[in-house]
């Protein structure tokens, strides 16, 4: 029986940048049919064929608007040029919807939840978009599914729709007497004969008729005069037909003399504005196809007003088109394309047009914006641009711009640094065509794979990251040398990668010629050369060389109060962390003093109340708890359990955590009866906060048996200890350390209260998964061993536990 989820979301959702209606649209031949298919018949898959210009967008647009006007929980627009585009898309469309989506989760993992998610949920009207299908294929695997869920496509190829489930309509030209309409309407000439002629010219073309309408009227002449201008247009005017195109030569002409009316008109009144739209038709006409935030553009020109005023007129124009929301401005791709093939093909105007690309994408600091939201929604918009940049052919060249390629290298490490590394992860390609453009040694293609490899490494794939930073390493020093700051940076993230992996011994190897070469190149006291003897330390420090830990840490904290003061906050840090080696070196004596000169100088300078102050003494009670100190540890703990039940309530997980320690140190004091209620306590509120099958909760059921146990109210601690292992068998499965460890506790318990009958199953099945899944030499395997053998004597069975061992 299918699982039910609740209703995708209890708001309306309204997703992606889908275009505004055109004004005077135009009910199309097959309308009625599609709209009973999606609102009466609820049928799941339909797709719009036709070639470009055709009205395909506009009509699912129409469809889409006709939805939101219903209240329809979902409506999703999305870009569907490449399968990168769509997965991108559909997992910004997860995480709207609030599908948890950790950042080493690959992205395709989410879509699919996503799917699964609508394949589940109640019953309701939902849509989902998706624009401009390049390749079938595309879709292959995330078409959704579901009770109310409708998918409508567009795209230009006739083919690969006739399967069950598909309602294919093509969407053609207009017929005669709405092209004919549409002109005199627009153009407020009556004479139809002129407007017959230009629409047969034009081949009754959607796109072509609403343009030359808009041009006529803008240049405030009749059908007549329009249909002279179109017929003394010369023939190279005309542009390329691409694959499911067939239309006539005019209608290249159409578009050409849309914007070039437009930019006369402009010429004529408004000089500056000229130029300026020179620029945006140039951006508009490479950069995303699907649109470019019209915030962005905005910022071509630095008077916001005037530009904004250029849009307006290019939009009137019809040159150019919003989103439904004005977030988004885009130029129609046979729009963009004829502007391309004839404004474009001269090589001086291109790289205009590419400069001006380039600045919209580099004016982009993430870095300058303070809200976090914003900070994302940009980096996603870049992460956009660059997506279709890839996959639109005739703007590969905007890589050959050093801009382009820099803010490639920032996108990644904006998107890697906010947690988006899945998404950083589809730019690849674009990183790739990056080298192909510029070369595999050039500083920004160094930068953009070094980028791409923290996006690896972030979303927690190592061994792709490994690889590639070893690779910029040797390219590095091969083209930049030994001692050049960006090849001790690409040395320094190698060793960050192999110390994730757990190759500490080359990671430190790394680390020690990263501080050496910096403390040679820059000055002692310079901040990266300061970061570097930090890692190199915290790796000592993992590797168990706390000798060599203490030396640096010792040398840090010396450095900290000499260059920030005492009382610095990087101070306190420094003298924290060289107390925990301390610690772990079991050198405690040496330890405590650190620890308390931080409380008092937390207690001093931020109050007694203060979270790092609570922190702090927590850490210290560790301390004194770990030297045998145990009354001086339980003070410290019972006023750390006080505070943080004044300051942030008693459900809070750091006073249920403050509980549980110091249910642990009076258990430690042997003070069983103060221990137990703490843990009872505990296990209570863990479980109502959190609930019954949250890690936590399993943790505190089993501090708890075991506290009981300790007393000797084994009747009390079995059916805990049962009950984790049910649990744990449940959530996580049968052949998981935790329950292996719950299983051989439960075991142990049974045979303490003399239940040897119910401890060696469970001890027999603990030895044979831990040899299936360790090795029989593995030390826990072998604990595993010496606890049956235990449990065998106890019981008499004396052979078998010589067998076990070959022993007595």
């Amino acid at each position: 029986m299918t699982t039910r989820h609740p209703s995708i979301s209890p708001t309306r959702i309204r997703f992606g940048s889908r275009p505004a209606i055109a004004a005077g649209f135009v009910k199309r031949q097959g309308q009625d049919e599609l709209f009973e298919a999606v609102f009466a018949r609820s049928q799941p898959h339909t797709v719009l064929t036709g070639m470009r210009g055709s009205g395909k967008t506009q009509l699912a647009a129409a469809v889409a608007a006709r939805c939101e006007e219903r209240g329809w929980p979902l409506v999703a627009w999305i870009h569907a040029a490449s399968r990168k585009e769509l997965l991108a898309g559909l997992y910004e469309l997860a995480l709207r919807i609030g599908i948890d989506a950790p950042k080493n989760i690959p992205l395709e993992v989410i879509v699919q939840r996503l799917l699964d998610q609508m394949r589940s949920a109640e019953a309701a009207d939902r849509l989902f978009v998706f624009d401009n299908v390049e390749n079938p294929d595309d879709l292959r695997d995330l078409i959704p599914e579901g009770t109310g869920v409708r998918a409508l496509i567009t795209t230009t190829h006739h083919l690969d729709w006739d399967g069950p489930g598909w309602l294919r309509l093509t969407v053609g030209a207009f017929e005669r007497e709405q092209s004919i309409t549409l002109l005199c309407e627009h153009t407020g000439d009556t004479h139809r004969e002129a407007a017959d002629r230009i629409a047969e010219v034009l081949g009754d073309v959607p796109l072509a008729i609403t343009q030359a309408a808009a041009t006529a009227q803008q240049g405030g002449y009749a059908s007549s005069g329009y249909l002279d201008r179109l017929s003394r247009h010369p023939l190279e005017s005309r542009i390329s037909r691409l694959e499911g195109d067939d239309y006539p030569d005019a209608v290249g002409i159409a578009l050409l003399m849309a914007y070039e009316q437009a930019l006369e008109q402009l010429r004529t009144t408004h000089p500056q504005q000229e130029r300026i739209a020179v620029s945006l038709l140039g951006a508009l006409s490479l950069l995303a196809a699907s649109g470019v935030p019209t915030h962005w553009l905005l910022a071509l020109d630095g008077d916001s007003d005037t530009v904004r005023d250029t849009l307006s007129v290019l939009n009137s124009a019809s040159v150019i088109q919003e989103s439904s929301n004005g977030d988004k401005t885009f130029i129609h791709w046979l729009q963009g394309h004829a502007y391309r093939e004839t404004y474009l093909n001269d090589q001086k105007k291109l790289g205009e047009a590419r400069t001006c690309a380039a600045s919209v994408l580099s004016g982009i600091d993430v870095d300058r914006l303070e809200d976090g939201e914003q900070r994302r929604d940009e980096t996603h918009h870049l992460i956009e641009q660059f997506l279709s940049v890839t996959s639109q052919e005739y703007s590969h060249s905007l890589f050959s711009e050093p801009q382009v390629s820099s803010k490639l290298a920032e996108t990644l490490h904006y998107a890697t640094s906010l947690g988006m590394s899945q998404l950083a992860l589809g730019l690849t390609d674009s990183v790739t065509r990056a080298c192909d453009v510029l070369g595999p040694h050039h500083p920004d293609t160094l930068t953009s794979r070094n980028s791409l490899a923290g996006s690896y490494r972030d979303a927690g794939r190592l061994d792709k990251a490994i690889a590639l930073y070893e690779q910029i390493l040797e390219d590095s020093i091969r083209v930049l040398g030994l001692d050049h700051p960006r090849t001790l940076t690409s040395r320094f993230d190698l060793a960050g990668a192999y110390r994730a992996s757990g190759r500490l011994e080359e990671a430190i190897a790394l680390y020690e010629q990263v501080f050496s070469g910096r403390s040679r190149v820059l000055v002692p006291d310079d901040r990266s050369t300061l970061t570097a003897r930090d890692h190199l330390a915290d790796t000592y420090w993992e590797a168990g060389r706390l000798d060599e830990a203490i030396t640096l840490k010792k040398q840090i904290l010396a450095d900290a109060m000499r260059i920030m003061g005492a009382d610095s906050p990087g101070a306190s840090a420094a003298r924290s962390n060289l107390a925990a080696t301390y610690r772990d070196a079991g050198r405690l004596d040496e330890a405590i003093p650190l620890y308390k000169e931080n409380l008092e100088e937390f207690t001093r300078l931020a109050g007694p109340h203060h979270p790092e102050t609570l922190v702090s003494r927590h850490r210290l009670a560790g301390a004194y708890r770990d030297a045998g100190r145990l009354d001086e540890a339980i003070a410290l703990y019972q006023q750390n359990l006080t505070d943080f039940t004044r300051l942030v309530g008693p459900d809070h997980p750091e006073t249920l955590a403050s509980r549980g320690t110091l249910a642990g140190a009076y258990r430690d004091a042997d003070r069983l009866d103060e221990a137990i209620p703490l843990f009872e306590q505990n296990l209570d509120d863990v479980a109502r906060t959190l609930g019954l099958d949250h890690p936590e909760t399993l943790a505190s059921r089993h501090s708890l048996a075991g506290a009981y146990r300790e007393a000797g109210r084994l009747d009390e601690a079995i059916p805990l200890f049962e009950q984790n292992l049910t649990d744990f068998i449940r959530i996580l499965g049968p052949d998981r350390p935790d329950t292996f460890t719950s299983r051989s506790t439960l075991a142990g318990a049974y045979q303490a209260a003399g239940r040897l009958d119910d401890a060696i199953p469970l001890f027999e099945q603990n030895l044979e998964d831990r040899t299936r899944t360790l090795g029989p030499a593995h030390p826990v395997t072998l604990t595993s061993r010496g606890n049956l053998a235990g449990a065998y004597r106890a019981a008499g069975r004396f052979e078998d536990a010589e067998k076990l061992f070959g022993t007595p």
